[in-house]
């Protein structure tokens, strides 16, 4: 017949599993704001039945149960959203660098404002419309030489900020780099741990979680994909190279080139390619928004700026009322009113030609324009090309650019604004996407403190009612030790 003491046993199990019920829910509660904490429930199952021995009838109508044990302690976890949070992540990092390189682009720019290009562009074409009225003012010609080392110092400026910007970029593809690494050696770190409690048959479930909060970050600086073993240890790659396998880290580096860092993988040279996340945005912000994009683009305008007004200059002639030849409008022509540029960085080397910086440099601002041979008579005050510079400047068509000098600088702001726009739509709309992702992670991997306030009373009240069973079996074990087979004393 089953032993008298099976019930003790039975009740003994019973505390133990929902003893570790309250310690589960006591985790869950303490973790309730811990990021990247899956919620734990353990799993109740019923012990292994037990069968009666007889020769020929069964002793009882069918198995008796043996009470509960804790199949494990599992982490509540969804797998697909985990994934798509990955792939989804990749895709807000790039466009979060996008949108905040497109802003800060807008602040150098600066427009519209009273101190960006627009602005200095305006005021240098209104002085040579006031010059045309008075050729002959010095305080007019000095107005177009200060409006127009105005003009150079500010595009120079935003050039060199830019520049400044670009730099900064390459620092940050670095430290992104060196981030990616960090994280990769405590992800293999963390492979080594998870393997060594995995086989011993326990749930590393903390383990785990601290790893996807790795990886987590890890896809939002890189375009990585992840695959979880049996052993389940987590291997990682970036674009088909392994980053992570198991234990072992395949690690980044870097390599100056004129042309900025170029990441490459440490071990074989090969250059590394990521086709998302930060650092993609970060070699698109570098690369082709900065370098092939705002930087050429204001080149092109400075160049064609200088060309076409220095153009029009060398056809003018100068003012200098102590002409010793006793006629100022017959000042010899061909001077440049911009400083010739030899180096090929138009909006970074531009500034005024050395005779217009001098102290009399204002007799060389070529107002008039001869009309005829140079030894014919010329009216006085002359202002043709005075005018003509200011159409120029006010938009007078420039076949190379095929348009105009400031319709240029217009289009190229134009397009700032719509590149950022863009940049903040599609940012705005991978938060949502991510927002909805993350709820529905949180709904199933959440801490829910009602639910578990719930399974605390039901785990409290159970641990309880094993107790009672345990004190009945005592009692009923006591009546047959102290007062059974006392007859005949």
């Amino acid at each position: 017949m089953r032993s008298t003491f099976a019930g003790l046993q039975m009740g003994l199990r019973a505390l133990q599993a929902h003893q570790l019920g309250l310690s589960v829910t006591g985790h869950n509660i303490a973790n309730a704001n811990t990021e990247g904490y899956s919620r734990q429930r353990i799993s109740l199952v019923p012990g292994n039945p037990y069968t009666v021995p007889s020769f020929n009838k069964p002793l009882s109508p069918g198995q008796i149960g043996t009470g509960v044990k804790v199949a494990d302690i599992q982490r509540v976890r969804d797998d697909f959203i985990e994934m798509q949070l990955r792939m989804e992540s990749q895709t807000t990092g790039q466009w979060q660098v996008l949108m905040d390189g497109y802003e800060q682009i807008e602040m150098i720019f600066n427009e519209p404002s009273d101190t960006g290009i627009s602005s200095a562009l305006t005021a240098f074409w209104t002085s040579w419309q006031e010059l045309s009225l008075t050729p002959a003012d010095p305080s007019a010609r000095a107005v177009v030489r200060q409006t127009g080392a105005l003009l150079a110092d500010t595009i120079s400026h935003t050039y060199t900020q830019l520049h400044r910007y670009r730099e900064e970029t390459d620092g940050a593809i670095g430290v992104k780099v060196n981030r990616i690494n960090y994280l990769a050696q405590q992800v293999a770190d963390l492979n080594k741990q998870i393997v060594a409690v995995a086989v011993s048959g326990d749930n590393p479930n903390d383990l785990l979680d601290a790893r996807d909060l790795l990886v987590k970050e890890l896809a939002q600086i890189a375009n990585v994909q992840v695959v979880t073993d049996e052993k389940l240890q987590m291997h990682i790659s970036i674009s088909g190279s392994s980053l992570v396998q198991g234990s072992h880290v395949s690690k980044l580096g870097l390599r100056e080139e004129p042309q900025g860092l170029r990441v490459i993988w440490a071990e074989s040279g090969v250059t590394a390619t990521f086709g998302g996340g930060e650092l993609k945005g970060l070699f698109q912000l570098r690369d082709d928004i900065l370098r092939d994009g705002y930087m050429v683009e204001l080149d092109k305008f400075a160049e064609h700026l200088i060309k076409e007004v220095n153009n029009l200059h060398r056809q003018g002639y100068g003012y200098d009322t102590n002409a010793d030849d006793g006629d100022p409008n017959r000042f010899p022509s061909g001077e440049d009113f911009f400083a010739p540029v030899n180096t090929g960085k138009w909006a970074q080397d531009i500034g005024l030609a050395e005779n217009i910086l001098k102290e009399d440099g204002l007799k060389y601002i070529a107002a008039g324009k001869l009309k005829g041979e140079p030894d014919e008579q010329q009216a006085p005050g002359n202002s043709d090309n005075a005018r003509a510079i200011a159409e120029l400047l006010q938009g007078a068509k420039v076949d190379e650019l095929n348009g105009s000098i400031p319709g240029f600088l217009s289009s190229l702001i134009a397009s700032l604004g719509v590149d950022s726009q863009e940049a903040q739509r599609m940012l705005a709309n991978q938060t949502i996407l991510m927002e909805h992702l993350e709820r529905r992670q949180e709904a199933v991997s959440g801490v829910a403190l009602d639910e578990e306030m719930g399974n605390l009373i039901r785990f409290q009240h159970a641990y309880n009612a094993a107790a009672r069973l345990i004190t009945a079996l005592d009692e009923t074990l006591s009546t047959v030790i102290e007062r059974m087979g006392i007859v005949g004393r």
